[in-house]
């Protein structure tokens, strides 16, 4: 979450704007149009749960009437008197029974299952066992008796009257042959007039006439439909390969034969209208599965299309926010390049002012600032430069050059009188070196002047040190022409005298080097004195020292003078190691002002 906050806080104002916009418009736009798809979706579903109902109601009312027709027609036979009659009587003259049921009663069930097609087959069961043998379609009652299906329609119906569920239709019971047509029966018992037991009727009517409105394209197109008996088997549906599989293999949990409901669920993963509308007349429930995607699909495609056209907009506002915010900013973006000019140390700089709005007026005063302090930098520049010079010109002026000279030359003549050579070089070397010192008051000199002054002193100190050290220098002549400010080197080569060779107390070595290095002039006094540690290095560059001790002081000193003239367009280093020694290198620009 930080880090989301700081990508933030550093982005572009232009970049802010744009997810602004879509934070204030875009996001609550999404989940508004998220929410009313929820609402609408749920709505049609509700409204879907309810048709699919009406629709299966409809396709249980169509089921009633069909059976109502088979029921119907059982009764015609059941209630017809001589028929009846003619089952019960038991003819001397078989053959007369015979051509009665040819002209008579074979007419009326051929115009039965003439006028009704859905009727696969009709079947009397006899007491009567002459009849059943010689006519077809009857049967002797005895077959029955060791029929599981009738056997179970005897024990759940004792009214003898009623539907059996799906199953293969037989053309001859007794002999249990099937012809594979799947079918449903209603039998009923048939009683004489005097209510005399004569046998059983049973009407088998094709299943898939029957449930013939199971397959209505509607429906079809909208999900399953199937009707499930009542151990949970599939005895018909719109989909041929479920049948008499358990409703569980649909996907279909914790279902209740018999129950009515209408929900909403799970079904193999995708989430489908459930309802199931019992039909107590056949022992059946009618069960059926209506994903949910096929009532809701056009909202899906809708919120599709919505969200193309949102995201499209959404880009284009973006693009037009982005482009508007960069053309009010443009002013701004100067204004922060001009202060990037000016950290960088370019206080030279202006932005134009074309208005006088809020971003005309920070211009202005923007301009205003940097004008001021430019000239104030200007001011304390030159005061600094003043101060340096006045301080140098004192430092010089408590010397009299005359007296100075006058008195070197005296030194010089008596030495000479009386025949010493030493004498006589130190005080030249001491007349040379001043000469050189003061330089008629200027601060500036060239690099063979500063060698010559550092030569002078130097020559001083082995006279005064007895040879204690040699002096090794390491000059690239093309250096001579430069100038830089002078008694550079004079300093440094105290310091490795007094504070390196000295306490060794023993012979050493100082190297004066001298050479350019691309625009710079590099400087460098290397002795192999006694060394520093790391912490007196340090406290020597940072100009902690005390006056006192010397030590370090003639460092601070030249570090000054380096600022002063130099500003920031200088380097100094020192290197050093107890023991070993020390290197002061120090690196100028070719090119100041003299």
């Amino acid at each position: 979450m930080k880090r989301l906050i700081r990508y933030f806080s550093d982005i572009s104002v232009s970049w802010k704007f744009v997810l602004a916009y879509f934070s204030i418009l875009i996001i609550p736009v999404i989940l508004a149009g998220f929410y009313l798809y929820y609402q609408v979706s749920e709505s049609t579903i509700a409204q879907a749960s309810l048709v699919m109902e009406q629709n299966l109601l409809q396709t249980k009312a169509s089921i009633l009437q069909n059976e109502k027709v088979i029921e119907n027609i059982s009764g015609i036979l059941a209630l017809n008197s001589d028929f009846m009659n003619f089952l019960e009587y038991e003819y001397p003259d078989l053959n007369k029974k015979i051509e009665e049921y040819q002209f008579s009663y074979s007419p009326l069930i051929e115009n039965i299952l003439i006028q009704n097609n859905s009727i696969h087959s009709i079947r009397i069961y006899l007491e009567n066992i002459i009849i059943s043998e010689m006519l077809n379609s009857y049967y002797s009652i005895t077959v029955t008796k060791s029929s599981e299906r009738f056997l179970e329609m005897a024990r759940d119906k004792p009214q003898k009257k009623g539907w059996v569920s799906s199953h293969s239709a037989k053309t001859h019971v007794f002999r249990n042959i099937a012809d594979n047509t799947q079918v449903f029966s209603y039998n009923r018992e048939l009683f004489s007039q005097r209510q005399k037991y004569l046998g059983m009727l049973e009407i088998e009517v094709r299943e898939e006439v029957l449930f013939s409105m199971l397959r209505d394209p509607v429906i079809n197109e909208m999900g399953n439909v199937f009707i499930v008996d009542a151990e949970n088997k599939i005895v018909s549906g719109n989909i041929p390969e479920y049948y008499l599989a358990d409703i569980s293999e649909t996907g279909l949990k914790n279902f209740q034969a018999g129950s009515r409901k209408r929900t909403v669920e799970k079904v193999n993963g995708t989430e489908a209208i459930v309802i199931t509308i019992p039909v107590e007349q056949i022992d059946c429930t009618i069960v059926g599965i209506f994903p949910v995607k096929n009532f809701n699909g056009e909202i899906r495609k809708s919120l599709k299309d919505i969200i193309v056209v949102l995201t499209a907009s959404s880009v284009v506002l973006g693009v037009i926010i982005y482009f508007t915010t960069n053309m009010l900013l443009r002013r701004v973006k100067r204004l922060v390049s001009a202060m990037n000019k000016v950290r960088d140390g370019n206080l030279n700089v202006s932005v134009p002012v074309k208005s006088m709005d809020e971003f005309g007026v920070l211009a202005l005063n923007f301009n205003r600032m940097t004008q001021q302090i430019y000239e104030l930098v200007e001011t304390v520049y030159k005061t600094q430069l003043m101060e340096r010079e006045a301080e140098l010109k004192a430092l010089e002026a408590q010397i009299n050059p005359h007296f100075l000279y006058n008195t070197l030359a005296t030194i010089s003549w008596v030495a000479r009188r009386e025949k010493a050579p030493e004498v006589v070089r130190m005080a030249n070397s001491l007349a040379k070196f001043y000469r050189l010192v003061l330089s008629k008051g200027g601060t500036v000199i060239t690099v063979e002047e500063e060698l010559e002054m550092v030569k002078s002193y130097l020559e001083i100190q082995k006279i005064r040190f007895d040879d204690l050290f040699d002096v090794v220098y390491r000059i690239d002549e093309r250096a001579y022409k430069y100038n830089i400010v002078k008694n550079i080197l004079q300093p440094l080569a105290e310091n490795s005298l007094t504070h390196g060779i000295e306490p060794k107390r023993y012979h050493g070595t100082i190297i004066i080097y001298v050479g350019l290095t691309g625009d710079k002039i590099c400087l460098k006094v290397i002795d192999d004195g006694v060394g520093m540690n790391a912490e007196t290095v340090k406290k020597v560059m940072q100009g902690k020292v005390e006056r006192s001790k010397g030590s370090g002081y003639a460092v601070k000193n030249v570090l000054q003078r380096l600022k002063a003239y130099y500003g920031d367009d200088f380097s100094v280093n020192i290197f050093s190691k107890p023991g070993i020694g020390t290197t002061v290198a120090i690196e100028v620009s070719k090119d100041i002002k003299s």
